[in-house]
């Protein structure tokens, strides 16, 4: 049976680009399994972009790299419109983080 779709937040799609051994096995099953199609946010992309503007010394990512890495790797890219902010406002908080919320909500439409 297929599995539903998968949206990475930016942690997973951080690790599952750079150092998936790091990652626990059900989840490398489950991005690496063919008949689940493996999502990244243009917003996780913008979250990198900005951490790494920032200079942080925990933090040495190139945006460009992991857009790049995710793309090859077979992830689809899941654009950021306009629309798909508009939701945002309604949704509990649960995550305080903005880019968190908008991929919750880019994970139900």
């Amino acid at each position: 049976m297929p599995h539903a779709p998968c949206l990475l937040d930016t942690n997973i799609l951080l690790a599952s680009t750079l150092a998936p051994e790091r990652l626990p096995e059900p989840v490398i099953e489950r991005l690496r399994d063919p008949s689940t199609t493996v999502f990244f946010s243009a917003a996780s992309i913008w979250e990198i972009a900005i951490k790494r503007s920032l200079a942080r010394e925990d933090f040495d990512f190139f945006p460009e790299d992991i857009h790049r890495l995710a793309a090859a790797t077979g992830f689809t890219e899941l654009s950021v419109q306009a629309e798909h902010c508009h939701a945002v406002a309604r949704l509990p908080w649960l995550h305080r983080d903005p880019f968190d919320r908008l991929l919750v909500d880019r994970q139900w439409h």
